[in-house]
Order: C-alpha cells, then sequence, then structure tokens
C-alpha cells in the first residue's frame, strides 16, 4: 500500500564504487527455507547514488517516472537491495539480473544456473525495505511504516466482516496499528500466491490466532501466514509461505543498506525465527 504521487528526473552519476559479488556456496544457500534481509534505508548521498548505479536502464525509467526525490530514492535503494542480494546468491554482477513473470504476476529471476529455482519477495516502505528468498517453492512479503490513516473506513469496505470490527473497535494509533498489522497479513499472502492485492484484502488473516495462521487461498490452498518481530515500531511485517514448508523458519539479517552494498550481504550471520510459534 504506497499511496504517494508520480515522477521527475534525476541525472544519474557515472561512476562509483560497487563491489561485484562473487557466488555463495550450497552450504549457505541450504541453510535456511527463508533467508530475510531487513535493511534499513535510511542512507547518505554516496549510498544513494551507489544504488542508482546498480540500476539497469528499465529501473532508471522506472524510477524517473516517480515525482518526488525521496520515493526516487527508496526506489533507487530498493531495487539495489534486491540486486545486490539476489546477485550474491546466484553469482550473477547486480546490474545483469533480469527479471520475468509468471502468468499469476510474481516475479523471478530469467535463466538458469546457481539462482534456478530461488524465489523471493521484496517489500519497501519508508525508511525500510525487506527482502526474502527461497530455494523450491513461493514465499511472500509485505512491510509498512504504521500511519495515520481512515483505518475503519478502509477496512469496512475491503475487509471481512470480523476484521473491519477489529479496527472499528480501537481509535487513533492503536487502530492504524491493528489496520497495517491485518493489511501486511493480506498482501503477504497476496504476494506468495499471485493475484490481484484487492481481492486478498477480502482474504481472512485470523488476527486472533497467535503466532502463525493458517489461510485458505485461491483453489483451496493452504498457506501460513506470520507477523514478524524484525521491523520494530513503527513498522508491521510479515512473511507467507505454502503451509507445507519445512523446516518453517526464516533466517534473519538486519543491515543498512551502506552495509550491504559496500560489504557482503550474505555475511554476519542471522537469528532464527520459527514459524511454528509466536
Amino acid at each position: 500500500m504506497n499511496p504517494v504521487p508520480v515522477p521527475a528526473s534525476v541525472p544519474v552519476p557515472e561512476s562509483a564504487s560497487v563491489p561485484v559479488p562473487e557466488s555463495v556456496p550450497e552450504s549457505v544457500l541450504a541453510s535456511a527455507p527463508v533467508l530475510l534481509w531487513c535493511v534499513s534505508t535510511r542512507a547518505p548521498d554516496r549510498v544513494v547514488r551507489a544504488a542508482r548505479l546498480l540500476l539497469p536502464a528499465a529501473d532508471r525509467e522506472r524510477m524517473a517516472r516517480l515525482r518526488y526525490r525521496t520515493d526516487q530514492d527508496a526506489f533507487a535503494l530498493s531495487r539495489a537491495v534486491l540486486r545486490r542480494c539476489l546477485g550474491a546468491l546466484t553469482g550473477e554482477a547486480p546490474a545483469e539480473l533480469r527479471f520475468t513473470r509468471r502468468d499469476n504476476g510474481k516475479p523471478e529471476v530469467a535463466g538458469a544456473g546457481q539462482g534456478s529455482g530461488l524465489a523471493f519477495s521484496l517489500s519497501h516502505t519508508a525508511g525500510l525495505t525487506l527482502l526474502a528468498v527461497t530455494w523450491g517453492g513461493p514465499v511472500g512479503i509485505d512491510v509498512e511504516r504504521v500511519r495515520q490513516v481512515a483505518a475503519a473506513r478502509i477496512a469496512a469496505r475491503y475487509f471481512p466482516a470480523d476484521e473491519a470490527a477489529a479496527v472499528a473497535a480501537r481509535s487513533g494509533h492503536e487502530a492504524w496499528d491493528r489496520f497495517f498489522r491485518l493489511w501486511v497479513r493480506k498482501e503477504a499472502c497476496v504476494k506468495v500466491w499471485g493475484g490481484r492485492l484487492r481481492e486478498g484484502l477480502r482474504t481472512p488473516v485470523h488476527l486472533a490466532v497467535p503466532g502463525p495462521a493458517t489461510v485458505q487461498g485461491p483453489g483451496g490452498r493452504l498457506w501460513r501466514v506470520r507477523d514478524l518481530a524484525c521491523a520494530a515500531a513503527p513498522y508491521r511485517a510479515a512473511v507467507a509461505l505454502p503451509r507445507e514448508a519445512r523446516p518453517p523458519y526464516v533466517t534473519i539479517r538486519q543491515k543498512s543498506v551502506a552495509e550491504l552494498l559496500e560489504g557482503d550481504p550474505t555475511g554476519g550471520g542471522g537469528r532464527r525465527c520459527t514459524l511454528n510459534a509466536p
């Protein structure tokens, strides 16, 4: 959900130092069913310039259509996070990665090689980008900055009646927080199965269920969605996976965008977050 206006062209610097990653060992690829990067995108100008250099012409054209410089910078940083991390995992130069879309609209890395079977989901909001990567199965991720919105009105229009009532039962920040907690669960589900967000907003995501919730998607397939604690206040985030995914945990790597773009995106370890517990 990103109700922000659009475009103005900004020149892209001709040079900056951006390291090209090497291929990541199979032991790293197999270390978790989900790798999740939680990246702070508050960055100095030199990092924004480096991020822009990672973008191919198509991404730069999309960026130029955004109206505000802050939105252009956020787009450049989030796309650079995507390219830097996927480049490290596939052994490809970040700027040379190509993407295609499946019939359901989900993006994927084009071509075979080490990245074959890799699935990813990207989400960004003011000051934060989340990237989730899996092998052999889909994943959906979403993050939103909790902010003032017409929570009760939007929920009444798009959410199931019991969820709309749960939002309306609160006021002020509590209502906005509950609204965005529901929203990110729904958007993560839509991203994992593919489709239209408007339709996914009607899907019950069982806010009262502690820990992960089982959600029924299109065709009756079951999925698992849970809140993520990697994004502290004022953010809400959620990840969705096939219900049958095993073992159900994510490894979270928290970095600043400067650390990620200028260092090793796969280094620094991480902490595990089980999907079977609150």
